[in-house]
């Protein structure tokens, strides 16, 4: 599904508008735990209720170039329990983000914060299951903090880069012609050829942000520092993984 070329959102806006408001409910002891990001693709604050859990989610969203536009609580699920009385009662469960992903159907997640793997709860894995089939969405449950460690730590450095600075137009053209002149230079390298123009550490920042945008890569695999090796393309092929931990369906 080409999501790239939809002129507009609004309809998406309004329909899959949050249901319910985060909160710090069942997590008392963690008053710091919520908070909320500054989204480039829905140009907007998005909340978050878990550090660990729905912010990393939503630092991989915005660093996958082929992620077009994400909603968080977007729907009710309908299900029902059996109560104290042996009685079929209908209740709702909001799902924690729908993704457009370029190529992809919609695709609904559920996000689990915690530091062991938990499984969703049965009847909410069936209903949410059978409310995508019907939708003809894709729906995955995900466990950011299970990451591996050099991961989270590239995306959390990754990220303090996304603030777009005054000068940086117009060293952007030399960069990308300089990384491919050079074949994969380290950042340390790439940074020190302009030395002759410019302070080296207001390079620096540049690179790490057009790492950000999507404009270079570097394995994410391995730790990122100066001497991280940078080419020219996206980290989609590092971050697909993490989209699809469970599988998907249509």
């Amino acid at each position: 599904m080409d999501w790239l070329s939809k002129k507009t959102w609004r309809k998406e806006d309004e329909l899959y508008s949050p249901k319910r408001k985060v909160n710090n409910k069942g997590s008392r002891n963690f008053p710091h735990i919520i908070g909320s990001i500054p989204s480039r693709k829905m140009e907007r604050h998005i909340p978050y209720e878990s550090l660990w859990g729905e912010c990393l989610f939503y630092y991989l969203l915005e660093l996958d170039p082929l992620t077009v536009r994400y909603y968080p609580q977007p729907v009710w699920v309908p299900y029902q329990v059996m109560n104290s009385r042996f009685e079929l009662e209908k209740k709702g469960h909001v799902l924690d983000t729908l993704v457009f992903r370029q190529g992809n159907p919609p695709h609904l997640y559920q996000i689990k914060g915690g530091d062991i793997f938990v499984e969703q709860q049965p009847h909410l894995y069936s209903a949410c299951m059978n409310y995508c089939i019907k939708e003809g969405w894709g729906y995955s449950v995900v466990r950011p903090k299970l990451l591996p460690e050099t991961v989270k730590r590239n995306i959390q450095l990754i990220m303090h880069y996304k603030q777009q600075r005054e000068y940086y137009n117009i060293y952007i053209h030399e960069i990308m012609k300089k990384v491919a002149y050079f074949k994969d230079p380290t950042i340390e390298y790439l940074a020190k050829s302009f030395i002759a123009k410019v302070n080296v550490r207001d390079i620096i920042p540049l690179i790490y942000h057009l790492i950000f945008l999507g404009e270079l890569k570097v394995d994410l695999l391995q730790p990122l520092d100066l001497f991280s090796k940078v080419s020219n393309g996206n980290l989609s092929q590092y971050l697909l993984p993490y989209f699809n931990m469970e599988g998907d369906i249509l």
